[in-house]
């Protein structure tokens, strides 16, 4: 049976707080955490919604100690290079296309500014989607694990942690582990009425950030991991054939 997570991107001081604490206020009242993708330090315009928040950094570290998992959402979000990396979702990059280098840089820069408001990340969520063998290299080095890729479970490839996250979506193929990816800046209400049902009819099937270890695929799950393996194949053929059908 299908379990669900939630990951909330684009996470920073000038958002849209209105939407994003209309969001935590129902999680709260199903208990539910999620994985909070926090950007370091936003550069990017096109996400400041709203004067900075002088109580952010409180309110998300308030949300952390209360089971909420931190992910360094890059580092400023700015996109500097059109590599789409490893999945090439987007041609855009704050990460791909650069050397371990530069990366690691900027990735060393943005954990620490977090760390300095009082947060402890734990995992890496690349800005579009995009990353390359460069930063999951790096990202290994800081001890993250990394929540994005195509997959059912979670799993470890060389070391590292992949959490897959597929679907903006409730949408589950019946079995696997799903991250529920929601901006909630640009989220309206029949976005909002969307996630609520669905959290009102399964709440009981969604598991906090805590729990994914619980759902990681263990070396001796062969069968599983074939599933997981194919489906992460068909997957990315499916996304082709979308992508070419649209273009």
């Amino acid at each position: 049976m299908s379990k669900f997570l939630i990951r909330l991107d684009d996470i920073h001081p000038q958002m849209n707080k209105e939407n994003f604490q209309r969001l935590i206020v129902y999680m709260t009242k199903y208990n539910l955490k999620g994985i909070l993708g926090v950007i370091p330090d936003n550069q990017d315009k096109s996400l400041q919604k709203s004067k900075a928040d002088p109580e952010f950094w409180k309110k998300i570290k308030t949300l952390e100690e209360k089971g909420y998992c931190i992910a360094q959402h890059g580092f400023q979000h700015v996109y500097d290079s059109d590599n789409g990396g490893i999945l090439n979702l987007n041609p855009q990059s704050e990460f791909a296309g650069h050397s371990y280098a530069i990366q690691k840089e900027k990735m060393v820069l943005g954990k620490k500014k977090l760390e300095q408001k009082g947060l402890r990340p734990n995992l890496f969520m690349a800005p579009s989607h995009s990353f390359d063998h460069n930063t999951l290299e790096v990202v290994k080095e800081l001890g993250y694990g990394i929540t994005d890729g195509f997959g059912l479970w979670p799993r470890y490839k060389k070391g590292l942690l992949n959490i897959p996250q597929l679907f903006a979506s409730p949408f589950h193929f019946g079995i696997g582990l799903y991250t529920i990816c929601l901006h909630t800046d640009s989220m309206k209400d029949s976005d909002f009425l969307h996630i609520q049902q669905h959290i009102e009819r399964n709440h009981k099937r969604f598991i906090s950030p805590n729990q994914i270890q619980q759902y990681t695929l263990k070396k001796q799950q062969y069968l599983y991991k074939f599933i997981d393996t194919l489906a992460g194949f068909l997957l990315k053929i499916l996304l082709k054939i979308k992508r070419q059908s649209l273009s």
